[in-house]
């Protein structure tokens, strides 16, 4: 797939109840928010459009996204689950005429520019491809023509998983480097390294 034909779609919506009082997207990791890995990791991608699904309450979210040109998506009730974030994020998408969206998470910094290009290789006759580590099925993800319309659709609260119970996608292999996440206080400590 061409990414000039692909849409991004960066989640940051959520309330992160485990890190505590302050916002995980936005705390500092190496010398920058959290979240500005995952937005600099796409940077090299000419992806046709960048979308971001932020809280409607994160004016900090909001300023960083503007900043760097990306279309917002407000999600009001962000403490319903990730699944309604990736509704808001295709409707976004499909609104504005595109097939394709490849979905990444905010909280996921060692997702290289290689990681996506690599999901972005596979040839488009099946219409989901999702990264894989340790037989972990994980983000960052595609979503192509049927796989988008089903996303449109889907339960907020089982998020995108019941797509991947059934039927063929390709899995793309992560690293172990780039699979972690920041869930908490002490992961963002033992990754800061």
């Amino acid at each position: 797939m061409r990414p000039e034909d692909c849409a991004l779609i960066i989640l940051a919506s959520g309330l992160s109840m485990r890190f505590g009082d302050e916002d995980k997207m936005m705390v500092d990791f190496k010398g920058k928010p959290l979240v500005q890995h995952v937005i600099d990791a796409a940077k090299p991608v000419p992806f046709v459009e960048r979308f971001a699904v932020i809280p409607a309450s994160s004016d900090k979210r909001r300023k960083l996204f503007n900043s760097q040109d990306y279309s917002l998506v407000e999600n009001t009730v962000p403490e319903s689950g990730q699944g309604r974030s990736l509704r808001l994020a295709a409707n976004a998408a499909s609104a504005k005429g595109y097939a394709s969206i490849c979905v990444m998470l905010g909280d996921m910094p060692f997702v290289m520019t290689e990681d996506l290009k690599g999901l972005l290789a596979y040839p488009l006759h099946k219409d989901r491809v999702i990264s894989h580590c340790n037989k972990t099925l994980m983000p960052p993800a595609i979503f192509h023509n049927k796989a988008l319309k089903q996303l449109m659709n889907i339960d907020p609260k089982s998020g995108a998983k019941a797509l991947f119970n059934s039927g063929s996608f390709y899995k793309h292999p992560l690293s172990e480097r780039s699979a972690r996440d920041i869930d908490t206080p002490e992961t963002l400590a033992e990754y800061a390294w």
